[in-house]
């Protein structure tokens, strides 16, 4: 498939670019590397996104490529590669753009994957859409400088929960090992994602972990963010990103459900899922119409969050 890839990336001259709502490590690593991919064989590219950079990545070079706004009817593109998105309708408002484009690369790790493009390189064993980026520079033998190499680590790092999770291989430290070599600094990098945190971020982690509940004799836990925290804490939409990890870590839980209540939608909660001792949470959350991981996965609902949340966590304790 890779062959096919790039092919594909030396056929087409303009390219855009994207992934998925609510841009985070590998989705924006990954975007990046592409970018410096592209730029290197001499094609043009554009990066749209539905989100904006989160400000924990503020500090990573380029990022002032990722647009926000593009005036889609008077803009023409060969091909759309679309990183780390298991379906089109998570691209958001890009979607329309990716459509219009003339041919779509869909390049994702996800099992989740629908395969909706034109081309199709699902590889749900790799640890990130980073690390397949990675094997798209050897392929090709394009030159890796200490920027790309920082932008590849970055989304292996944040996928992999900082070499926590399982999806976490040798070759994936060997991948590591090598994007040293070109000089990042681990200790400066996790500074600034995991220790560039606001006084706000923290008082909202001490009021979600307020919401802590465990059911279910110890095998699930839930945590809940209503907007209001939002505006009484004064914390950024950041902020609730590693939350659910506590809920994960507690002993004898199975299953961890993270609730967070959209802080510009009405009626919108966004519903993570975390699980452990091989339990598919994928499963849970491909009923409510998300997808993701075996061991990771989420979705978003609209409606009544009492009963969101009833609907939810009986279909996690069905699969229990």
């Amino acid at each position: 498939m890779i062959e096919s890839i790039t092919k594909a990336i030396k056929k087409f001259e303009r390219f855009l670019i994207t992934s998925h709502i609510n841009l985070e490590g590998d989705s924006l690593g990954s975007q990046l590397a592409m970018a410096d991919l592209l730029k290197n064989l001499g094609k043009d590219f554009v990066i749209f996104d539905s989100s904006r950079v989160p400000d924990h990545y503020r500090f990573l070079p380029h990022v002032e490529l990722v647009r926000n706004k593009m005036d889609i009817r008077n803009t023409k593109f060969d091909a759309a590669i679309v990183l780390d998105c298991p379906t089109l309708a998570r691209t958001g408002k890009v979607k329309e753009a990716v459509e219009k484009a003339g041919y779509i690369i869909n390049i994702d790790h996800h099992v989740s994957n629908e395969r909706f493009g034109d081309l199709n390189w699902v590889e749900k064993g790799a640890s990130s859409v980073g690390e397949m980026i990675y094997k798209l520079y050897k392929k090709l033998n394009s030159e890796i400088t200490r920027e790309i190499a920082l932008f590849m680590y970055i989304a292996i790092l944040t996928d992999t929960g900082s070499f926590n999770y399982s999806n976490t291989s040798s070759a994936t430290h060997e991948i590591v090992s090598e994007l040293l070599g070109y000089g990042i600094k681990p200790y400066d990098i996790s500074k600034s994602i995991y220790e560039n945190k606001s006084l706000g971020d923290i008082k909202l982690l001490a009021r979600a972990l307020l919401s802590l509940k465990v059911i279910e004799n110890g095998r699930i836990a839930y945590i809940v963010v209503r907007k209001k925290l939002f505006n009484e804490t004064k914390a950024r939409e950041t902020a609730c990103e590693d939350i659910i990890s506590f809920a994960r870590s507690i002993k004898g839980v199975d299953a961890a459900v993270f609730f967070r209540e959209d802080i510009k939608k009405k009626g919108i909660f966004h519903v993570s899922f975390r699980s452990s001792k091989g339990m598919d949470v994928n499963k849970v959350a491909a009923a409510f119409g998300g997808g993701g991981h075996k061991s990771a996965s989420g979705c978003t609902l609209r409606g009544n969050f009492e009963e969101i949340k009833r609907k939810v966590l009986k279909r996690i304790k069905s699969e229990l």
